[in-house]
């Protein structure tokens, strides 16, 4: 039996930024770099429509690749540049909280988990209206793969995002890969 336990995590984070939006990716390095260590890996992917002075700005905040123009894009070659063990993905603008790694690492059985935040749409009144708990819906904030399992499977397609997500999930099912969703992940 697998013991859920909170367990050491060798990862990094991978910025994706479609807009190449300085201070927004600013903000979120911020928010990395007072949450983890000030050696973790952070790296940023932006489309291949960022100019080359907006490119220079971005590497002075933190390495900086260019994809090309779909998430899809900017997701395969974030990993592919990212980590080489956990890569976690957070948008541009996100404000990321401390302990992210330990929710995961509670949960963590080998490299083929793939893990995502739990996310609820509210009313007025506070009330969960809608739940994002499937991989296809989920957001991409916090989205968690491992280097190696990625690989193994490969690219997400250049399809749209929720369609590349569902063909890359059925891919690594089909290898033995397991979805966790865990609530709480805290990204903003």
């Amino acid at each position: 039996m697998t013991q859920f336990v909170k367990k050491e995590l060798s990862f990094g984070f991978v910025i994706i930024s479609p807009e190449h939006n300085i201070g927004r990716l600013q903000g979120t390095v911020r928010s990395i770099r007072n949450h983890y260590r000030n050696d973790q890996s952070i790296i940023c992917v932006t489309d291949k429509d960022c100019t080359a002075a907006e490119l220079k700005e971005m590497k002075a905040v933190c390495p900086t690749y260019r994809g090309k123009g779909t998430i899809t894009s900017l997701l395969n070659t974030g990993i592919k540049k990212g980590h080489k063990e956990w890569n976690i993905f957070v948008m541009e603008g996100t404000w990321v909280q401390g302990g992210i790694n330990n929710k995961y690492s509670t949960w963590m059985e080998n490299e083929k988990d793939v893990f995502f935040p739990i996310v609820m749409d509210y009313n007025r009144e506070m009330m969960p209206v809608k739940i994002y708990s499937t991989f296809e819906e989920c957001t991409l904030n916090g989205l968690c793969i491992h280097q190696k399992w990625f690989k193994e499977i490969g690219d997400f397609s250049e399809n749209p995002l929720e369609v590349s997500k569902k063909f890359w999930q059925w891919e690594a099912l089909e290898k033995g890969g397991k979805f966790k969703a865990v609530l709480g992940a805290k990204i903003l």
